[in-house]
C-alpha cells in the first residue's frame, strides 16, 4: 500500500534567530538544511529518488552531507510503498546520526567536565523537532489527500510532546537565547581581580577553545553554532564588513604605485594591531571569498574604528582610558591618512565606509494557489513545480554573490542574504525576475504566475541580528500588503527613525532607479527630504476620534493642499535658488520628475483615505532611501559618470 507521507523538522525560526554573529545565523540555516537533508536521503534509500514530492531533487548526489548548491526545507513530502511508521523510524535514527555526526565534529576538541559535557549533548539533543503524518494514497484524488495531509500536520503540531528537561540548573544563561544554560565553567572567565596577562590567556583559550568572546556564555547549541563547521568553511562575512563592501569597491580603483603605497599602509596597521590585540587572531573572510586588493583575506570590519574595541577589549577594563585601544585608532588613522592623500592625488574626494548594509529576505506570492492548481493534475505535475522551486534555490547563491553578497538561505522559494547597498536593489530584481521566470509554467488557480515580494532592512553594522531580521521580516510583510510582487525597504537609522516604502516591482524599478539617478547626480539638492519632514511635522493636525466626521474630511482636504502647495514651493527653491544653480533644463525636468511623483502620491493616498501627513511622509521616504542607495553607488563607484 502506498501512503503520502509528510514530515517536520524544527525549531526553525527561534534557533536560526538566536545569534549575535552572522556565523550564528549561516551555520544554524545550514544544520537545520543538513538535518532534513539526511531525512531526504533516507526516504530516496527506502523508496527511490522519484518518490519526493517536495524537495525534487534532479539526482541522488544532491541529498549527500554537505552538497552546496542545494538547501532542503524543514518539510518534506513523498509518495511511499511502506508503512510510514516503519519509514518513521528509520528516518528519525538518520537525522539522529547526522545531528551527533555535526555534533560530533564541534565538539571534538573540546574538554568539558562530564556534568556540562552531558549537559550540553542533552541540550543539543532536545533541540530538534521531529515530526510526521501519513494518508493512504488514492491516485483519483492526490489534491484531496494533500490537504488532509496538510491539517494532519497541522494537528500533529498543536499536540507536541512536553516533557520536563534533565539539565536544567541556576547558573548563568546563554548570552544568544537567554533560556539555555551555559555549558562554559565559570572560572574560564577572566576575572576582575586577575593581572593583565592572566585575562589574555583566559580570553584565548575562549576564543580558540569555544569560539566565545571574553564574556559570552554559550550553551551546547551555542558552541554547536560557534565550533561547527559547515560546507562553506567555518568563517562567514561579518555585517561590517558587508557595510564595509562599497568603500572596498571604491579602494579598487587604485592602480599601480597608488596602490602599494597603500597596501603597505595596510600591511603596517595589520602589524600593529596584531601586537596590541587581546583576539587571538584578526577577523578574516571566508575560504570561498576572493582575497581584496589592498585587505588581502582580512574582514573589512577592521577600517571601523568603533569595531577596534572588540579586538583590544579586556573584561573589567575602562575602554575609555585604554591605551591599547588609543594606539588601535591611531594606526587606524595612519592608514586612512595615507589612503587619503593617494585619493587627492587622483581627484578623488575623501571618504570612510558606510557604517550600514542590507539584509534581504523574499517569499513567494500565490504558492498555496499554484500548489493546489498544480497538485489537481497529480502527483507528477506537483512534483515538476518543486523542482522549479529547486532550481530557482539553486541559483541563488550565484546571482547573490555576483552582487557581492553572502547567501544565508535558499530553500524552494524562501532567501536570506546579506547584500551591500550599492547591489541590493540590483539584485533583488535578478531574483524577482528569476523567480518568475522559473515558475512561469505553473499558474495558480486564478492563471496568475508565481512572483516574488522581497524585503529588505538596511541597519547599521553594529545593531542586532535579530532586531536586523525583525525589520527584513516586517518589510517583506508589507511588501505583500501592496499586492504581492513587491519590493518594501526600510532604512532604520541608529538615531531611532525609520523610513519605509513598498511598491510594485514594475513602478519600483523606473521610479526609484530614476530618482536614485537624480540623487547620485546631486540633481536633488542636500537636505531637501529633511526640510520636507520638517514641514509635515509642522503641519500636524490631530484628528483622533473623528473617523468618518465631516469636519476631519475637510479639515484633511485642506491641509493636503496646503502641504502640497509648500512641498513644491520648497522644491523650487532647492533647485532654482540661486539663480543659475542647475542648468535650467535640468533643473526643469527634475521638478516635473518629483511633481508628478507628489502628485502620484496625493492621488493614491486620496483614494485609499490616508491623511495627508502619510501622503507627504511616503514621499519623503523615497526620496530618502533613494539617497540612501545612491551614496553608496557613489562611493562605489567614484569613476562613473551618471546621465541625467
Amino acid at each position: 500500500m502506498r501512503y503520502l507521507f509528510q514530515i517536520s523538522i524544527g525549531p526553525v525560526q527561534d534557533f536560526i534567530a538566536s545569534a549575535r554573529r552572522t556565523r550564528d545565523l549561516s551555520f544554524g540555516s545550514w544544520f537545520l538544511s543538513e538535518l532534513a537533508r539526511a531525512a531526504a536521503h533516507q526516504i530516496v534509500e527506502q523508496n527511490g529518488l522519484g518518490s519526493l514530492i517536495f524537495p525534487a531533487p534532479f539526482e541522488n548526489a544532491m541529498l549527500d552531507p554537505n552538497y552546496k548548491e542545494f538547501n532542503v526545507a524543514n518539510k518534506i513530502v513523498a509518495l511511499i510503498e511502506q508503512p510510514p511508521q516503519d519509514l518513521s523510524i528509520l528516518v528519525r535514527r538518520a537525522v539522529s546520526k547526522r545531528l551527533h555526526e555535526i555534533r560530533g565534529q564541534a565538539f571534538k576538541n573540546i574538554t568539558l567536565p562530564r556534568t556540562n559535557q552531558t549537559r550540553a549533548e542533552a541540550q543539543i539533543d532536545d533541540l530538534v523537532e521531529f515530526l510526521w503524518v501519513a494518508h493512504p494514497y488514492n491516485e483519483k484524488d492526490y489534491e484531496g489527500m494533500r490537504r488532509r495531509l496538510e491539517a494532519l500536520m497541522a494537528m500533529r503540531k498543536n499536540t507536541r510532546d512536553f516533557a520536563s528537561v534533565k539539565w536544567g540548573d541556576y547558573i548563568p544563561k546563554s548570552s544568544l537565547d537567554g533560556q539555555l544554560e551555559s555549558v562554559i565553567p565559570e572560572h574560564e572567565y577572566p576575572a576582575r581581580r586577575e593581572s593583565e596577562t592572566e585575562k589574555l590567556a583566559k580570553i584565548k583559550r575562549l576564543y580558540d577553545h569555544y569560539g566565545a568572546g571574553p564574556a559570552e556564555r554559550l550553551s551546547g547549541v551555542d558552541i554547536l553554532k560557534r565550533r561547527g563547521t559547515t560546507a562553506f568553511g567555518s568563517h562567514f562575512l561579518s555585517t561590517s564588513h558587508m557595510a564595509a563592501a562599497s568603500f572596498l569597491k571604491r579602494l579598487e580603483v587604485l592602480e599601480g604605485q597608488s596602490q602599494e603605497v597603500v597596501k603597505a599602509a595596510w600591511i603596517a596597521y595589520i602589524e600593529k594591531l596584531q601586537t596590541l590585540a587581546t583576539t587571538p587572531q584578526l577577523e578574516r573572510i571566508p575560504d570561498s571569498c576572493p582575497p581584496h586588493p589592498i585587505l588581502d583575506r582580512y574582514d573589512g570590519s577592521l577600517l571601523f574604528e568603533d569595531r577596534l574595541v572588540d579586538v583590544v577589549y579586556i573584561p573589567a577594563a575602562d575602554t575609555s582610558k585604554s591605551s591599547r585601544l588609543q594606539e588601535a585608532k591611531k594606526a587606524l588613522n595612519g592608514f586612512y591618512h595615507s589612503l587619503d592623500a593617494q585619493f587627492t592625488a587622483l581627484g578623488l574626494s575623501k571618504e570612510r565606509p558606510d557604517p550600514y548594509y542590507a539584509l534581504l529576505q523574499a517569499d513567494g506570492d500565490g504558492m498555496g494557489a499554484a500548489i493546489t492548481a498544480q497538485a489537481e493534475y497529480g502527483y507528477e505535475k506537483h512534483r515538476q513545480l518543486s523542482q522549479a522551486l529547486s532550481h530557482f534555490a539553486g541559483k541563488v547563491d550565484g546571482i547573490v554573490r555576483k552582487h557581492e553578497g553572502a547567501p544565508v538561505y535558499a530553500g524552494g522559494d524562501d532567501v536570506l542574504a546579506f547584500l551591500p547597498l550599492h547591489t541590493v536593489l540590483q539584485c533583488a530584481s535578478e531574483l524577482a525576475t528569476q523567480f518568475r521566470d522559473e515558475l512561469k509554467g505553473f499558474p495558480g488557480q486564478d492563471g496568475h504566475t508565481p512572483t516574488l515580494s522581497v524585503g529588505v532592512s538596511i541597519v547599521h553594522h553594529l545593531d542586532s541580528l535579530r532586531e536586523a531580521r525583525e525589520l527584513a521580516q516586517e518589510a517583506e510583510r508589507r511588501a505583500k500588503r501592496v499586492g504581492k510582487n513587491a519590493l518594501a525597504i526600510t532604512v532604520s537609522k541608529r538615531s531611532g527613525e525609520s523610513y519605509s516604502i513598498a511598491r510594485p516591482w514594475d513602478s519600483i524599478n523606473g521610479y526609484l532607479e530614476q530618482l536614485i539617478i537624480y540623487c547620485r547626480a546631486d540633481a536633488i539638492p542636500d537636505g531637501t527630504a529633511y526640510e520636507l519632514r520638517d514641514l509635515a511635522l509642522r503641519l500636524t493636525v490631530s484628528t483622533d476620534g473623528q473617523d468618518g466626521d465631516p469636519a476631519k474630511q475637510k479639515i484633511n482636504a485642506t491641509l493636503s493642499a496646503v502641504i502640497k502647495r509648500d512641498a513644491l514651493r520648497i522644491l523650487q527653491r532647492k533647485l532654482y535658488v540661486p539663480v543659475g544653480k542647475f542648468p535650467k533644463e535640468q533643473a526643469k525636468a527634475v521638478e516635473s520628475f518629483l511633481t508628478d511623483r507628489l502628485d502620484g502620491v496625493q492621488e493614491q493616498q486620496a483614494n485609499d483615505k490616508e491623511t495627508a501627513l502619510a501622503t507627504i511622509n511616503e514621499f519623503i521616504n523615497e526620496l530618502i532611501i533613494a539617497q540612501t542607495l545612491a551614496d553608496a553607488r557613489k562611493l562605489a563607484e567614484p569613476k562613473e559618470g551618471v546621465q541625467l
